[in-house]
């Protein structure tokens, strides 16, 4: 393997994708380890990237994907099993002499949470203390790209859903979550820190709705269900029951008003403005029209 010291989880996935454009813009060597060869053929033309194959749930592929590795970035896909994949990861790290680990985390994230999602960032936070490796989490709130799994009701309804009521979040862009990251991966004085990364205002998801009606030019609503109604709805749709449980005590965390806080994190480690929600619906809008 190359001397990369860097590695990247969740390399294609949502903040991924913009984490390896930042690193690339920075010329910054690193490894990412992907799942299969189809998804290194994505990353593997990059001069900056190796593509290690492996899997969280295998410990030798991990023992030999961070072989040289002194610094990463943990990231999963939303699963049933995030928690124990994590521990699996951050353990192995431990066990390859891994000096530094960014975690993607969640604000509030809490092992007392009423939130599933909220307790299982926690335990992984609280392990990768406990083993004494260098942290940097990284306390994302909602991704305003999150959105986009709307897309189809808002292009062809008019219309997207939630369960949160007029609480206020300060939802996030996660291109600003990426840049934080790359600051940390490559940037002494990040080591042993807790950023919590908002956007730079909370808004209501009616506020949301006017927004995009604006960008759009036409009239978009935002319709707010009943938690059973949300969870009649994904339940159709197909989610699976840990998720829908989920999804329901995020948007009652969101409805409580204990997302709304902002911090100006995103300034403070890039220099730069973090990206509010007009310029999210600006450069996403094609996928909403």
């Amino acid at each position: 393997m190359k001397n990369n010291n860097v590695l990247i989880t969740g390399a294609t996935g949502t903040v991924g994708t913009q984490l390896i454009k930042m690193l690339v813009s920075r010329n910054t060597p690193f490894r990412a380890l992907v799942r299969n060869n189809d998804q290194g053929a994505l990353i593997s033309n990059l001069p900056q990237a190796e593509v290690a194959i492996g899997d969280l749930s295998d410990a030798y592929s991990l023992q030999q994907a961070l072989q040289g590795i002194e610094k990463a970035f943990l990231l999963t896909n939303s699963l049933e099993q995030s928690e124990q994949l994590q521990l699996n990861f951050v353990n192995a790290a431990h066990k390859a002499g891994v000096k530094h680990i960014v975690k993607l985390s969640q604000l509030a994230a809490d092992e007392h949470s009423p939130v599933r999602f909220l307790r299982y960032h926690a335990v992984v936070e609280n392990r990768i203390r406990e083993l004494g490796m260098d942290y940097t989490f990284l306390r994302a709130n909602l991704f305003m790209q999150g959105l986009t799994a709307f897309a189809h009701y808002i292009k062809y309804e008019g219309q997207f859903y939630g369960s949160l009521g007029d609480a206020a979040v300060s939802a996030v862009d996660v291109r600003d979550i990426a840049a934080v990251a790359a600051t940390a991966l490559t940037e002494p004085g990040h080591e042993n820190k807790i950023y919590p990364i908002t956007g730079p205002a909370a808004i209501t998801h009616f506020q949301m709705a006017e927004i995009l009606s604006d960008v759009l030019g036409t009239n978009i609503r935002y319709v707010d269900l009943t938690p059973e109604q949300l969870q009649g709805a994904l339940t159709v749709a197909g989610f699976p029951g840990w998720q829908v449980g989920g999804l329901i005590e995020d948007y009652a965390h969101y409805a409580r008003g204990e997302a709304a806080d902002v911090f100006n994190t995103v300034k403070d480690i890039t220099g730069q403005r973090a990206i509010d929600f007009e310029q999210f619906a600006l450069d996403y809008k094609q996928y909403f029209c």
